[in-house]
C-alpha cells in the first residue's frame, strides 16, 4: 500500500502531466526527425504529397506551431492562477486541490508543453535533405496543433464548469456520499463494539509517531493479516483525519504471549499508517463534509455576502448527515479470519461530533440571519427523522442550541414570531 501511495502522490504532482507529455514528445520529433533524414527518401512515392513539404516551409510551419503552443500555455497558466485566486478568495484553499487534481487540465498542460518540445525541436533540427526531396515533420505538428486547440477548448470549458460554486458544491457532495457509503459498507461488513475486553491478553504495546501531521490513510487487511497471523488485538486510538503530534500513542497492540520480532512486528504495524502534512479525502469522508463547511462560511462572510449559497450549503450537509444519522460509537471490529483471536480494533467515527464540526461553526457566524438558522433546524429535522435513539437526542439538543443562540442575537419581533413557529413546528412534527 505503502509503494501505492507514493505513485499516486507521485502521478499527481503538477508536473507529472507536462513531463511526461513532454518528454514523449521530445522522443517522438528525434524519432521524426530520423525517419525525414535517413529513411523517408525509400517512400517518398508511397507517401500522399499533401503530407510532405519542403524543409523550407516546415521550418515556418514548426516557428508557427512553437510560437502558437508557447501563446497558449501562457493563457492557460494565467487563466489556472486567476482560478486558484478565486477558489481562495471565494470558496475555500482546500477546494483548489480538486482543480490541481482534474485529470483533463494537468492534460491540458501536458499537450501544450508537448506541442512546444515537439515544434522547438523539430525547427532546430530540420535540415535541407537531397534536391527533390521533402520531410513529413510539418504535417505531423499540424495534426499535434489541431490536438492541442481541442484539448484548449476542453480547458475552456472545464474553467468555465469549475468556476460556477453550484457546480463545485455539487461535486463536493458527490465525493462525500461516496467516502460515506465506502464507511457504511465498513460498518456493514464488520461489527462494532462498545468495551476492548483484553483480559485474556498479559502482553501490551504502546506503538507511538514518529512525526506530526495528519493520519491521512491506514492499511486495514494488511493489519488485520499481522493481527490474525500473530493473535493480535491491535487497537488504532485514533481516526483517519485526525492530527497527531510527534511521540504520540497511535495503536496499542495486546499479545498473549510476547512475541519474539516483537520490534519488527511493530515497526511492520506502523508503517502502514501513512501520516502527512495536509488531510486527505480517501479515507476520511468528514474531510469533504469540512470543504462544504469552508465553501457556507466563506458565502455568509461580509466580504461575499452570499446567503443564499449558504443555505443550500446546509441543505447539503444535512442530507449527508441524515445518512449518518443511524451509526453507532464504539470501536469496529475488523477481522477477516473468524476463526482466529486476532483482531483490528477502529475507533467509529462519532455521530455527535460529526454533527457539532459540521453545523457549530455556521451558526456561530451566521446565527444574526433568521434564514440560516432556519435552514439548519430544517436540515436537523430531516436527520432526525431516521436516526436512531440516542442521535435523535442528539439532533434534538442541537436544534435547541441553535434556536437559543438565534434568539440571543439581536432580532425583530417578526423575526422571532418566525423563529417560534419553527420551533414549535418541530417539537409538534420532528
Amino acid at each position: 500500500m505503502v509503494i501505492l501511495d507514493k505513485i499516486k502522490k507521485f502521478i499527481n504532482n503538477i508536473w507529472f502531466y507536462p513531463a511526461v507529455y513532454g518528454l514523449i514528445s521530445l522522443v517522438g520529433a528525434i524519432i521524426i526527425i530520423l525517419i525525414d533524414t535517413r529513411y523517408l527518401a525509400r517512400f517518398q512515392n508511397i507517401i500522399p504529397e499533401l503530407l510532405l513539404t519542403t524543409p523550407e516551409l516546415a521550418r515556418n510551419i514548426h516557428g508557427i506551431i512553437a510560437s502558437a503552443f508557447i501563446t497558449i500555455t501562457t493563457f492557460t497558466f494565467s487563466i489556472t492562477m486567476v482560478v486558484l485566486t478565486m477558489y481562495m478568495s471565494q470558496l475555500s484553499p482546500r477546494v483548489v486541490e480538486n482543480f490541481l487534481k482534474n485529470k483533463s487540465t494537468m492534460q491540458s498542460f501536458g499537450i501544450f508543453v508537448g506541442g512546444f518540445i515537439y515544434s522547438i525541436v523539430s525547427l532546430l533540427f530540420t535540415r535541407d535533405t537531397a534536391e527533390g526531396l521533402h520531410v513529413i515533420s510539418a504535417s505531423i505538428g499540424v495534426v499535434y496543433i489541431a490536438v492541442g486547440l481541442v484539448y484548449f477548448i476542453l480547458f475552456i470549458n472545464s474553467v468555465a464548469t469549475f468556476i460556477q460554486t453550484s457546480n463545485v458544491i455539487d461535486r463536493l457532495y458527490k465525493e462525500s456520499i461516496l467516502k460515506i457509503e465506502k464507511y457504511k459498507d465498513t460498518l456493514k461488513n464488520n461489527y462494532i463494539i462498545e468495551e476492548i475486553d483484553t483480559k485474556k491478553f498479559g502482553h501490551n504495546k504502546v506503538i507511538r509517531s514518529n512525526e506530526s501531521g495528519y493520519i491521512q490513510k491506514l492499511d486495514y487487511n494488511e493489519i488485520s493479516e499481522i493481527a490474525n497471523k500473530k493473535k493480535l488485538i491491535i487497537h488504532f486510538e485514533k481516526v483517519i483525519g485526525q492530527f497527531i503530534n510527534n511521540d504520540e500513542k497511535i495503536f496499542t497492540v495486546y499479545a498473549q504471549e510476547d512475541l519474539e520480532d516483537k520490534e519488527e512486528v511493530l515497526n511492520k504495524i506502523k508503517r502502514l499508517i501513512i501520516i502527512g502534512k495536509r488531510k486527505t479525502e480517501e479515507q476520511d469522508f468528514s474531510y469533504t463534509i469540512q470543504k462544504i463547511v469552508e465553501v457556507a462560511l466563506r458565502a455568509i462572510s461580509p466580504g461575499i455576502n452570499d446567503p443564499n449559497t449558504a443555505i443550500h450549503c446546509v441543505k447539503i450537509i444535512g442530507v449527508l448527515l441524515g445518512m449518518l444519522s443511524n451509526i453507532n460509537d464504539g470501536y469496529i471490529v475488523v477481522n477477516k479470519d473468524k476463526e482466529s483471536d486476532g483482531m483490528v480494533l477502529l475507533e467509529a467515527y462519532s455521530f455527535k461530533m460529526i454533527l457539532y464540526d459540521a453545523y457549530t461553526q455556521i451558526i456561530h457566524y451566521g446565527h444574526g440571519d433568521i434564514f440560516l438558522v432556519i435552514a439548519v433546524m430544517r436540515a436537523l429535522k430531516h436527520v432526525s427523522v431516521n436516526s436512531k435513539k440516542n442521535n435523535k437526542k442528539m439532533v434534538k439538543e442541537y436544534i435547541e442550541f441553535a434556536y437559543r443562540k438565534a434568539k440571543s442575537g439581536n432580532l425583530d419581533q417578526f423575526e422571532l414570531e418566525i423563529l417560534d413557529m419553527e420551533m414549535d413546528s418541530y417539537y409538534k412534527y420532528g
